[in-house]
């Protein structure tokens, strides 16, 4: 009963209310307005906060409906998406947490208060860069059997935050498009690390990316790895992670390559691994996951030409490796029983220049109201500068 009383309450009170710019990123100049062909706007609020280590958090309203419940005839539905940005929790630092948070809930007034509720909350968090040389005869980073010959911690990176706007219409409406910026900050350290971040309030075209209003896409951004952007904090110790070291510095290494190790995570919904490509979510009308391509386009210094790479993604690490790479920031993140996959990602390509990654997470849920297919979440972009020295 008590339950029940708290979300009429909110029903009611809704009722009331009712990059950085680079030749990477396409930034808001390439936003175009497109239909909403069964899609909702929504009104987003933005709040950031700039204390000890920046954070931010994007939440969204639907005008008009849901992507799960349209809100017609005898029923009024009213879903938020929030997108959330830590970088600090408490007084403790931690790695780039970004969060996708889906609530919906449908109230049918026909005969009665009948309250139906859908909820999904999901993480992905990068924590380290990684440089190794390959030396087990068998693709990509396998730790405690390649060469580990350095790393970048992203949680004690210093960061800095902005943000812009543009405003777009779409069937007479206006509504605001998101581009926030986090970006590795200080003498030592200066944009190293980037994540860029767009989230819209209606469908929008974003250079070849579709998004609609349940959606983030973000481009990370690792710049001079290689180069003066990319100060040596402490030395290489083997296979140990220096508690403490942003940084152990580029090395020498002709046959030095790149990895990021990440973690993708849910409250309460287990997941699968379809492929290699692939992890997919069940036990929700949100069929929520994380994609990656299995290639990436690299750019050879002094050299125009681009070739494809592959991308060696390791899902099958194991919890042992997790721990090594900040498997104990999962559990801070997220309250309840969580469940989570620790992923690395390496690159193909050897002291590379450029590098172009485009994976993505998110969800989807088939509305048998309009038999479109509504997709929404995060998409991600990974997009490695990789300057020599």
């Amino acid at each position: 009963m008590m339950i029940k009383n708290f979300i009429l309450t909110v029903f009611l009170l809704v009722c009331i209310s009712a990059f950085v710019n680079s030749q990477s990123t396409v930034g808001l100049s390439g936003a175009a307005s497109v239909s909403l062909d069964g899609d909702v706007i929504r009104s987003y609020v933005y709040t950031d906060s700039n204390i000890l280590s920046p954070s931010f958090t994007l939440t969204g309203v639907s005008v008009g409906g849901t992507i799960l419940n349209g809100g017609k005839g005898g029923s009024v539905s009213v879903d938020t998406s929030i997108f959330k940005l830590d970088t600090i929790r408490g007084l403790v630092k931690v790695f780039p947490t970004y969060f996708f948070n889906y609530f919906d809930f449908k109230a049918d007034t026909n005969q009665g208060i009948n309250v139906n509720a859908t909820s999904l909350s999901s993480i992905f968090m990068p924590t380290f860069i990684v440089e190794y040389e390959e030396t087990n005869n068998q693709e990509g980073f396998q730790y405690g059997q390649d060469d580990l010959l350095g790393y970048v911690n992203l949680a004690i990176l210093p960061y800095t935050l902005s943000k812009e706007t543009t405003q777009l219409e779409v069937d007479g409406k206006d509504f605001t498009v998101y581009q926030v910026n986090l970006t590795s900050s200080g003498s030592k350290y200066a944009n190293l690390f980037q994540m860029v971040f767009y989230v819209s309030g209606a469908p929008i075209d974003l250079a070849d990316s579709r998004l609609s209003a349940e959606q983030s896409k973000v481009d990370i951004l690792i710049n001079g790895y290689y180069g003066s952007n990319n100060v040596k904090d402490c030395a290489i110790n083997g296979n140990v992670i220096t508690a403490g070291c942003i940084s152990t510095g580029p090395s020498s290494n002709p046959n030095s390559r790149l990895a990021l190790t990440s973690f993708y995570a849910t409250v309460g919904l287990d997941f699968s691994l379809n492929g290699d490509g692939e992890i997919n979510v069940d036990g929700t009308p949100l069929n929520a996951g994380f994609s990656w391509v299995s290639n990436a386009q690299v750019k050879v210094d002094g050299s125009s030409d681009v070739k494809t790479v592959n991308i060696i993604a390791n899902t099958t690490a194991s919890d042992a490796d997790g721990k090594v790479f900040g498997s104990a920031s999962v559990n801070g993140a997220l309250s309840g029983k969580v469940f989570s996959k620790f992923l690395v990602h390496s690159f193909d390509a050897v002291r590379p220049n450029t590098l172009l990654w485009d994976p993505s997470i998110g969800a989807s849920v088939d509305n048998s109201a309009t038999s479109t297919i509504f997709s929404f979440g995060l998409i991600l972009s990974l997009v490695l500068f990789v300057l020599f020295l």
